[in-house]
C-alpha cells in the first residue's frame, strides 16, 4: 500500500472513527443506550475506511470470507442511526419484538451472500474480489439495496422528527430546542452521506471512472469535517437529552385509535348543549390562566394544566385544537407573550433585560422567546420596548 494522499485521508477516518466509537460504546455514562446507537454508527464509518486500505493489500486473498463484511453490516447500520435519533427524540424508548423487521434485509443479503459467494470455491471467490472491470449481479444488488435501505430510513428518521415536533406542540410550553436542533443536524448528515455515497457508487459501477477521483478531493474534507463534528456532537449531547415521553401520543393517533375518545369528541363538540360547555371551559380556563398564571412554569406540560382544570388531557387538546384552532404549545406563549408586554410597558421594570423578562414570563430560551414574540406582535422584544418609550414621550 502506497501512503499517498487518499491513503492518509482513509487512515485517518479509520483512526478517529474506531478510537471515538469504542469510547462511546464503553463510556458508562446517563445516554449509555444513545452511545451505543452512534457508537456503532461511527464503528461502520471507520469500516468503510478499513475496507479501502484492505482493498489495495493482499488481505482479502488471505481472509476472502471477510471481503463483503463492510456492505453486508451496512444493512443494520441505518435502522441503527434510525433508533438513535428516536431513543434521543422520545426518552423511555424500547426496543420491541416488532423492530425485529427492520433486521430481515439484514439476513436476507447474508443468506445471498452465502449461496452466491461463501458457498463458492476458493478460486471463483477471488476471482470475485479482483474482477474490477466486471462487478458480480449479486454486489451490484446489495450495494443498490443498501442505498435504497439508506433512503427509506432517511424518510424514516424525518417521520421521527416531525412527530416529535408535533408532540411538543400538543403537550409541552417549551421544546427542548438541544433534541431538536441536533435531530436535525444529524438528518442533514444522514442525507449528506447518503446522497455522497449513491453517487460514489453510481461512479463506482459505472462506466466513466474518471470523476472518482475528482470526488474524492471534494467530498473527502467535507466528510471529515462531518466525522469530527459527529464525534463531537455525540460525546457531548448524551448529557443534556431529555426527550418528550415515547408513551405519547398524537391528539390524532388517539382518535384514530381510541373508541372512547371519539365519543368524548363527538360529545364535547357534536350534541346540542356543545356550545354551552364550551363557553363554560373557555371561561373557566381563562379565569384559571389570568389567576394562577400557570404559563409562568417553564416546564408546564398538558397534562399539569387539565389537572389544574380538573378535565382530561385529551379533553383539553381537543378544545383547544377544535375550538381555539391552537395548539398547546401556542395557546400557552400567546399568555407569556402578553406578560412579557406588559413587563416591557412597564415603566418601573425598564431596568430589566430581555433576558431577565423572557426567564420571568416562562421561556428558556432567548431564540424561543425572540420567535414567539416576533409571531405575536411582528416585532423584536428590543423593538417593541422601543416603540413603548418613543409612544410615551
Amino acid at each position: 500500500m502506497i501512503l499517498n494522499l487518499e491513503n492518509s485521508y482513509h487512515i485517518l477516518g479509520l483512526s478517529l472513527s474506531f478510537l471515538f466509537s469504542f469510547y462511546l460504546l464503553f463510556n458508562n455514562t446517563n445516554g449509555h443506550k444513545s452511545n451505543i446507537y452512534i457508537g456503532l454508527f461511527i464503528f461502520y464509518l471507520g469500516l468503510e475506511n478499513l475496507e479501502v486500505i484492505l482493498c489495495q493489500t493482499s488481505f482479502y486473498s488471505s481472509f476472502p470470507n471477510l471481503y463483503l463484511i463492510s456492505p453486508t453490516i451496512g444493512f443494520i447500520i441505518y435502522p441503527i442511526l434510525f433508533f438513535y435519533i428516536k431513543s434521543i427524540a422520545f426518552k423511555g424508548f424500547q426496543l420491541k419484538r416488532k423492530d425485529f423487521i427492520h433486521v430481515i434485509p439484514f439476513i436476507l443479503i447474508v443468506v445471498l451472500n452465502l449461496f452466491e459467494y461463501y458457498f463458492k470455491p476458493l478460486e471463483i471467490k477471488r476471482q470475485i474480489m479482483t474482477n474490477s472491470e466486471l462487478k458480480p449481479w449479486f454486489v451490484t444488488v446489495i450495494y443498490y439495496t443498501l442505498h435504497v435501505q439508506a433512503l427509506l430510513y432517511l424518510f424514516l428518521s424525518i417521520k421521527v422528527t416531525y412527530r416529535f415536533k408535533k408532540i411538543v406542540k400538543e403537550n409541552y410550553s417549551n421544546i427542548n430546542k438541544r433534541n431538536y436542533k441536533w435531530i436535525l443536524q444529524l438528518t442533514y448528515v444522514f442525507i449528506y452521506f447518503v446522497l455522497t455515497a449513491l453517487i460514489y457508487n453510481i461512479l463506482r459501477f459505472g462506466t466513466d471512472m474518471s470523476w472518482e477521483n475528482k470526488l474524492f478531493y471534494i467530498s473527502a474534507p467535507i466528510n471529515l469535517a462531518f466525522l469530527i463534528w459527529l464525534i463531537y456532537k455525540a460525546m457531548s449531547q448524551p448529557y443534556i437529552f431529555n426527550g418528550v415521553d415515547a408513551n405519547i401520543k398524537l391528539l390524532q393517533e388517539y382518535l384514530n385509535e381510541s373508541e372512547h375518545a371519539k365519543q368524548v369528541q363527538e360529545k364535547s363538540f357534536s350534541s346540542e348543549d356543545s356550545n354551552l360547555k364550551n363557553r363554560a371551559l373557555k371561561s373557566k380556563l381563562e379565569e384559571y390562566m389570568n389567576k394562577e398564571e400557570a404559563f409562568l412554569n417553564p416546564s408546564l406540560t398538558i397534562f399539569d394544566l387539565a389537572k389544574g382544570l380538573n378535565i382530561t388531557s385529551i379533553e383539553l387538546s381537543l378544545f383547544l385544537n377544535k375550538e381555539l384552532h391552537k395548539n398547546f404549545f401556542d395557546y400557552i406563549n400567546e399568555y407569556r407573550i402578553e406578560k412579557a408586554k406588559q413587563i416591557l410597558q412597564d415603566p418601573d421594570k425598564k431596568s430589566l433585560t430581555i433576558l431577565e423578562i423572557l426567564y420571568e414570563v416562562g421561556f428558556n430560551s432567548k431564540s424561543s422567546f425572540n420567535t414567539a414574540f416576533k409571531k405575536f406582535t411582528k416585532k423584536t422584544p428590543t423593538q417593541y420596548r422601543e416603540n413603548t418609550v418613543k409612544s410615551r414621550s
